[in-house]
C-alpha cells in the first residue's frame, strides 16, 4: 500500500520530492514549529533538500522499513504548507506524523490532512496498530488526533530540546472516528 497522491476539500497531497524543500524551507524555519517537536529547523536549504531526497527514495531495501512521505499544498493558490509521513519500522511498529507551517495553524488544515492519511492507512491496521506521538503540552495536536479516530493509549517520558517532557501516544481506532 503506497498512496502516491490524494486530495481533500482544500488540499492536494503530493508524494514528497526534493523540490518541496525549496517551497517549505522558509516556513519551516519558524521557531513555533519546533516548540513541540524534537526536530530543529534545518540549518540550510541544502540540508533540507538532502533529507527530502532521502525520504522520497523510500526506506533502504535491507532496512525492513516502509517510508511514505507527502507534501501538503493548498488548492487555492497552490502554496506548499506542510508534510505528512507514515513509517512502518523493522520491528513492526507503525507511526505517522504531520508538520504544518505555523501561518496555517488554526484553520482545520492539519485535521483535514490527517483525515486523508488516516483513511489511506486503514489497510495498515492488518499489520498492527498505527500510532502517533504528541508532546503533552500541545493540546492542538492532541485535538487533531482525537478528531481523526485516534484515542489516547499511554504516556512516555521524553526529552524535548534537552528538557524533560512527556509524550502522549495515540492509537488509530477508526471505528470511533466520525470519518
Amino acid at each position: 500500500m503506497n498512496p502516491q497522491a490524494g486530495e481533500t476539500a482544500r488540499l492536494r497531497i503530493e508524494a514528497l520530492r526534493e523540490a518541496h524543500a525549496d517551497e517549505l524551507f522558509d516556513a519551516f524555519q519558524a521557531a513555533a514549529l519546533s516548540r513541540f517537536i524534537p526536530e530543529r529547523p534545518h540549518p540550510s536549504l541544502a540540508s533540507m533538500r538532502a533529507e527530502y531526497r532521502e525520504f522520497a527514495g523510500g526506506a533502504p531495501a535491507e532496512s525492513g522499513e516502509i517510508w511514505l512521505n507527502w507534501a501538503l499544498r493548498l488548492k487555492d493558490g497552490g502554496e506548499a504548507i506542510g508534510t505528512l509521513q507514515a513509517t512502518r519500522f523493522a520491528d513492526g511498529s507503525q507511526w505517522l506524523g504531520y508538520k504544518l507551517a505555523p501561518a496555517h495553524w488554526g484553520r482545520g488544515l492539519a485535521s483535514e490532512a490527517l483525515g486523508w492519511l488516516a483513511q489511506a492507512l486503514r489497510p495498515w491496521r492488518e499489520h498492527g496498530p498505527v500510532l502517533a506521538a504528541v508532546d503533552s503540552l500541545h493540546p492542538a495536536s492532541q485535538r487533531v488526533l482525537l478528531k481523526n479516530g485516534f484515542r489516547p493509549l499511554r504516556e512516555e517520558a521524553a526529552e524535548l530540546h534537552g528538557e524533560p517532557s512527556v509524550d502522549r501516544i495515540y492509537v488509530f481506532e477508526p471505528e470511533q472516528s466520525s470519518l
